[in-house]
C-alpha cells in the first residue's frame, strides 16, 4: 500500500510539473502579446499619429485654456486608470471618482506616465494617455493593483485645477 501511494505521489507531481512546463512563456513572449493587444486596441479606437517621443501615445479629448503644464507645477486632476485587456476592453485598477481629485505636483509623483502626459495638457483639458509596459510598469507585476506583468496603461485625465509655479520671485 505505501509502495503505491508512493508510486502516485510520484506520478502525480511528474504531470503537475510537465504541466506548468508546457504552459510557461517567456518574457520576449509576454511582450509581444502585449504589442499584439496594443495594435488591436488602437486599430480598433482608430488611434492615430499622437506617439510621443518617449513612446507614449497622447490623445487630447478636449483642449484647455491657460498655461501649459510643467514640472513643479501643482495640478489637481480626475483621472481614471485601466490596463489594456484586449482590443475592445481595458480593466480599471484605479479611479479618482467623480468628487475627489487626485492632488501633486507634477514631477513628484511616480505614477507612470502620468508626468509627461500632463505636460501636454492645460486646466480644463480632457486627455487619454496610453503607455506601453516600456515606460510604464515593464516586465513586473504591480500587485497592489492587480496589473499583470507587460501591460499597457490607459489614463482618461481631466485637469481639474492648474497652479502655476512663481518663477518670479528668487531669493538672495
Amino acid at each position: 500500500m505505501r509502495k503505491l501511494f508512493f508510486f502516485l505521489a510520484i506520478v502525480g507531481t511528474l504531470i503537475f510539473s510537465l504541466d506548468s512546463c508546457k504552459k510557461s512563456v517567456s518574457l520576449d513572449e509576454l511582450r509581444a502579446q502585449e504589442l499584439n493587444r496594443l495594435d488591436s486596441y488602437l486599430s480598433y479606437h482608430n488611434i492615430q499619429d499622437s506617439l510621443t517621443s518617449s513612446g507614449m501615445y497622447y490623445i487630447q479629448r478636449k483642449a484647455g485654456t491657460g498655461d501649459s503644464i510643467k514640472a513643479g507645477d501643482r495640478v489637481k486632476i480626475f483621472y481614471t486608470a485601466s490596463y489594456i485587456v484586449d482590443d475592445t476592453t481595458a480593466t480599471v485598477f484605479y479611479s479618482t471618482g467623480n468628487y475627489t481629485p487626485y492632488d501633486f505636483v507634477v514631477g513628484t509623483d511616480n505614477v507612470a506616465g502620468l508626468n509627461e502626459g500632463l505636460t501636454y495638457m492645460k486646466q480644463g483639458g480632457k486627455a487619454t494617455f496610453i503607455i506601453p509596459s516600456d515606460i510604464g510598469f515593464g516586465a513586473t507585476n504591480n500587485y497592489q493593483y492587480g496589473i499583470p506583468r507587460f501591460s499597457t496603461l490607459v489614463y482618461d485625465v481631466e485637469v481639474y485645477r492648474h497652479y502655476v509655479t512663481d518663477t518670479t520671485t528668487t531669493t538672495p
